[in-house]
């Protein structure tokens, strides 16, 4: 068994008639031409004369964690469909470009998180259990249960969970980062977010504040295609997203998203960069391959000719190719593993479904350092309401 035999979570529905734009050319196929750097062919062979500058072990753990992601986004997409879960935000495509850019960070590093990363989570040795506590909001977990699904996040792990409001926490990454160099720290920092967020104020003020101060910081854009059904086209008028750097007297790079060695590499040298020169625009170019949520339709504005043209390029499929090649993986290891995973999966489902979920009052807890009137207020009103009290 192999992840080709995965669902596909196809976006099409019969007689759905939406008005999709024509599929698009696959821009990984020039990624020569178009200044991305990429180390594998689309059939995992290395590219070039240079040996990978990736561990074996690391290399081989890194594809583990893809893989696992994968399954998690499979049977998340279930529980949603089947109303388990209330909200899905689906990963799928975009394994590589998370999970080699934080398998390029140092457990002490600190890592703020966008919405399509459960493998970072995993990268840091979360449990099964713990992701899925969160996801079917659970108290037993390290956000107590108050954030969507896959809004993953956890101090214990350097790991800051985003806002929902998209791109907002991109300055806070930046402060955060500069912060800590102003306390003598050596600690790097990573910031997630997608092109979408690249058209709001905040990644503009966090740009130019870095541009300023230069915080140990990589700004990590994950340019899926498509700002929800935005397209790239309507989004900037720019031809990249990296370059918008340049306004703020930053470097700008593209990388194949696709290609975990390329992504790995590349986030890696960004990262000892920051430490001693200061932050970068990482453009990782990469595909959604399902729906943006769960609420969401893509044959409104995709074609499937357009989402199977990026299945070639699938990046797990690329990263087994390329440890096949060099005997750091087989068929039977690839069997074991996603019938290990499943199984795994399974069990933290059934026992995160059996936590206790938080109670109502729960929700003003911890928002202040100390006690606060209003909020305390608002707390037994809605005891109160709760309870039927009248007036």
């Amino acid at each position: 068994m192999t992840l080709r035999r995965f669902s596909l979570m196809s976006t099409s529905s019969e007689g759905f008639a939406g008005a999709p734009r024509a599929a698009q050319p696959t821009p990984l196929s020039q990624a020569a031409e178009l200044g991305i750097i990429q180390r594998l062919t689309q059939d995992g062979e290395l590219i070039g004369d240079d040996p990978p500058a990736m561990d074996p072990g690391v290399a081989r753990r890194i594809y583990e964690t893809m893989v696992t992601t994968r399954l998690i986004d499979e049977r998340g997409w279930e529980l949603q469909r089947s109303g388990r879960v209330e909200f899905w935000i689906p990963m799928r495509g975009q394994e590589a470009s998370h999970v080699a850019s934080a398998a390029a960070y140092d457990l002490e590093d600190w890592v703020f998180l966008a919405s399509r990363e459960a493998g970072v989570m995993l990268w840091r040795d979360a449990p099964l259990v713990q992701l899925f506590a969160q996801i079917f909001g659970r108290a037993d977990e390290p956000l107590r249960g108050r954030r969507l699904p896959l809004l993953f996040g956890d101090r214990s792990r350097n790991i800051v969970p985003c806002m929902t409001q998209v791109g907002a926490y991109i300055p806070h990454a930046a402060g955060a980062a500069w912060a800590s160099r102003l306390q003598g720290e050596q600690r790097a920092f990573i910031v997630y977010f997608g092109d979408g967020a690249t058209s709001r104020g905040e990644f503009h003020s966090a740009m130019n504040f870095a541009g300023i101060h230069r915080p140990p910081i990589v700004f990590f854009c994950q340019n899926n295609g498509w700002a929800v059904s935005t397209p790239n086209s309507v989004q900037t008028a720019t031809e990249t997203f990296a370059e918008k750097s340049a306004a703020y007297g930053l470097p700008g790079v593209r990388v194949d998203g696709n290609d975990f060695l390329a992504v790995y590499e590349t986030t890696a040298r960004l990262r000892e960069r920051s430490i001693s020169e200061g932050p970068t625009l990482l453009e990782s170019i990469t595909y959604r391959l399902g729906f943006h949520t769960s609420s969401d339709n893509p044959d409104l504005y995709r074609t499937t000719d357009e989402a199977a043209s990026w299945q070639e390029w699938d990046p797990i499929t690329r990263a087994r190719r390329f440890l096949e090649r060099y005997d750091a993986w087989d068929a039977d290891q690839d069997e074991a593993l996603i019938s290990t995973r499943r199984s795994q999966i399974g069990e933290a489902i059934s026992a995160a479904e059996k936590l206790p979920k938080p109670s109502p009052e729960d929700q003003f807890s911890d928002l202040f350092a100390t006690p606060n009137r209003m909020v305390e207020e608002q707390r037994v009103q809605l005891i109160d309401d709760l309870n039927g009290a009248t007036p």
